[in-house]
């Protein structure tokens, strides 16, 4: 296997009043200042590897302990997610450096952004969550979708983040081995 799959899934830091905030503020509130990581997968040769705590340290160091195995092992393994290029590399490094956790370095050549690829690498927003193209491929998904998670940290509902998670990393899965199949993981922003 030449890659893996990685997504994350973060919380509000400060979950008092959280649902009382109007929708389009609960979203600006995703951003790795105001937010902590609750969780982190990772799909390798089809085995799904979920970083969970109550330790935002915790999970970050065993994330990138686990990343520099895998890329010791591989070190030409690309690195997919859906808006992964966008979201979750980004909230991965500034959480580290807000816990002072060291990160094992990348490249963002090894990047595949599956969002991107669909795309063209279309500039401004585009149409289409993961979800969405899960369903349009013939993927089982979940009702929830991102914002479900402030809840379930709130009620303490880890199981169902990890088993979210899981399906988030599955789907992601099937989209790559969708753009490996037609090609369009060809596509190239630059020579």
């Amino acid at each position: 296997m030449d890659y893996f799959v990685l997504d994350i899934e973060t919380c509000p830091i400060d979950l008092k009043g959280y649902e009382e905030i109007p929708e389009e503020e609960q979203f600006k509130k995703i951003n790795p200042i105001d937010s902590k990581i609750v969780a982190i997968g990772l799909r390798y040769e089809d085995e799904n590897l979920i970083f969970q705590s109550d330790n935002e340290v915790e999970i970050l160091t065993k994330f990138w302990m686990k990343w520099k195995e895998i890329k010791l092992e591989h070190p030409t393994l690309k690195i997919v997610g859906f808006n992964v290029a966008n979201f979750d590399i980004s909230f991965l490094t500034t959480r580290s450096f807000i816990n002072d956790v060291s990160i094992v370095p990348f490249v963002l050549k090894d990047v595949i952004d599956i969002k991107d690829k669909i795309s063209a690498y279309r500039y401004g927003r585009t149409r289409g969550r993961l979800k969405e193209f899960g369903k349009l491929i013939g993927m089982e998904v979940q009702e929830h979708d991102g914002s479900a998670i402030a809840d379930l940290c709130k009620n303490n509902e880890f199981e169902k983040i990890r088993k979210y998670l899981i399906k988030d990393l599955e789907i992601t899965d099937a989209l790559y081995k969708r753009l490996v199949k037609t090609k369009i993981i060809d596509i190239a922003k630059w020579w």
